[in-house]
């Protein structure tokens, strides 16, 4: 039977490092923010639609996405940010399923599913058990600004709009912490690895 494992944490918490590690190592991720970026960076006709008659016109120039338009509109309307979050929701959902399908009738032992807002959209029902990657807030804000892509006002209204780490920690069954190197949280993910693969 394959167990099916999901994988969150708040912005910066260091979820695309365990993804990766996890991948490197041989077992199959499937990554919702891979999914959203390709449907920003290889919009569809839908999409592109989409985003023009509900989101902004500004947001679309040459059948190109211009997403910091749509960060703006969007963090100063929740109206909008919820119309948006619904579509993409669905396509990283239906991604999803093919996903954890494809892999049932091959009988994998095991799979995960990277899932930034699994505790926000409630499905962590969906897994046999959940991994949440646990750091500060000082560290996450570090390493996400370091990236450069997103502003101390943009990632602080992030911050506001996920679920705490007190209701992640309730609602997970594994806790990874990643507050020191990176050879650490590796460590840490490993041992956490042994208990699930048991």
């Amino acid at each position: 039977m394959t167990k099916i494992v999901g994988i969150t944490g708040g912005i910066g918490s260091g979820k695309t490092t365990l993804s990766n590690h996890l991948k490197k190592t041989g077992f199959l991720v499937h990554e919702s923010d891979t999914v959203v970026s390709k449907i920003y960076n290889k919009p569809k006709k839908t999409f592109l639609s989409f985003i023009k008659e509900k989101i902004s016109k500004k947001a679309i120039k040459q059948n190109k996405v211009n997403k910091k338009e749509i960060t703006s509109v969007i963090f100063k309307n929740q109206k909008t940010k919820r119309v948006l979050e619904k579509y993409i929701h669905k396509e990283v959902r239906a991604s999803r399923e093919a996903f954890i399908q494809k892999n049932l009738k091959k009988k994998k032992k095991i799979i995960f599913a990277d899932i930034p807002l699994l505790f926000e959209n409630k499905l962590e029902k969906s897994f046999d058990s959940v991994i949440c990657v646990i750091s500060t807030k000082k560290n996450r804000t570090k390493r996400v600004l370091k990236n450069k892509k997103f502003t101390r006002k943009i990632l602080n209204n992030i911050f506001k709009s996920q679920t705490s780490d007190k209701e992640r920690r309730k609602r997970s069954q594994i806790i990874i912490t990643n507050n020191k190197t990176k050879k650490d949280f590796i460590f840490n993910v490993e041992k956490a690895l042994i208990t699930l693969i048991k």
